[in-house]
């Protein structure tokens, strides 16, 4: 269990131990639409020539605070994170939340759930070939990172490495890590979910039992690759990581290429066809950004307003955050 969990936890407590270097704060998304939104507005009188603007990114829970950067109390005003009712609620809310979800989605995500079927789509036809082409360059070497891989899409590493992060962040006063870990729990619970709904549904065969990539035999089959759980599992945690610490530069590369080394393993080991591990990608990056978006623990609905005292004149700045 250690073992597996290693790489999971080191990335979390990477950013544990490099908290001062990540006061500044992501930005949220719309509440409602879209998958990302520009930082809050800010609106000066329009006859004030001199303004400062003052720009603040969003950030989830308690690292919105000015002191973002410092320890916070364990537990806090706001409460412990793992208490916070609105967290477990969002477990059976996810489901609506999901299926509705197309109804805010803004050109952005349009485009990205474009890019998503052509590439599924490419994958399909691809299934056969790429086969050929992992099962050819399979080697010992491949066998052993390959292995690294898997570990790191099994659920076991995700709720170890949860589990960690949260008992660090709990230690060291770091509100946002423990928030993280929750979330990652969370999205690994609804895409486990979804996956095996899918495959039962599905029933395709993996290409390690048959030479045809057509083979789904439908709900009542044998088959259980459609979609890779493994892979679902890595970006799930990957999005909502890369989501948490949006203002980080080197997080999401790591998250990512960590839940892409998971995405190689499959076809490296001839457990998966190219296009359950594109489906697989596709389902967990989708629900890690729905987790993402209704997290309790982001502040919404505020407006702030403050004096805007300059030469001459004064203003008032206001600022949404949605």
């Amino acid at each position: 269990m250690r073992q597996k969990s290693l790489a999971v936890v080191a990335l979390l407590a990477a950013l544990c131990l490099l908290r001062p270097a990540l006061a500044a704060e992501p930005a949220a998304w719309a509440a409602g639409g879209g998958l990302e939104s520009p930082p809050r507005a800010v609106f000066p009188p329009a006859d004030i020539d001199d303004v400062t603007e003052l720009h603040a990114d969003y950030a989830p829970g308690a690292a919105q605070r000015a002191d973002a950067g410092a320890p916070d109390d364990a537990g806090g005003a706001e409460g412990e994170p793992l208490l916070n009712a609105d967290y477990w609620l969002g477990y059976p809310l996810a489901i609506p939340r999901f299926f509705t979800a197309p109804g805010r989605f803004d050109t952005g995500d349009w485009i990205k759930a474009g890019a998503f079927v052509v590439a599924a789509g490419g994958a399909f036809l691809a299934d056969e070939d790429l086969r050929r082409f992992f099962r050819h360059n399979r080697s010992h070497v491949s066998d052993d990172i390959a292995a690294v891989g898997y570990r790191l899409g099994d659920y076991k590493t995700i709720l170890a490495g949860s589990a960690v992060a949260y008992a660090a962040g709990y230690a060291v006063g770091d509100r946002r890590l423990r928030e993280t870990a929750l979330l990652v729990v969370q999205g690994w619970a609804l895409t486990a979910g979804a996956t095996e709904g899918i495959k039962d549904l599905a029933g395709r065969q993996r290409p390690g039992y048959t030479d045809d990539h057509t083979l789904f035999e439908g709900p009542g089959g044998s088959g259980k690759s459609f979609p890779s759980g493994h892979v679902a599992n890595a970006f799930v945690a990957a999005t909502v990581i890369n989501e948490q610490y949006h203002d980080v530069v080197w997080v999401g590369p790591v998250a990512y290429g960590l839940a892409g080394l998971v995405a190689w393993s499959r076809l490296n080991d001839n457990a998966h066809w190219a296009s359950d591990v594109v489906a697989g990608a596709g389902l967990g990056y989708a629900i890690g950004m729905l987790v993402a978006h209704f997290s309790p623990f982001r502040e919404q609905g505020d407006v702030t307003a403050a004096a805007l005292p300059v030469a001459g004149g004064g203003g008032l700045q206001l600022g949404f955050r949605f």
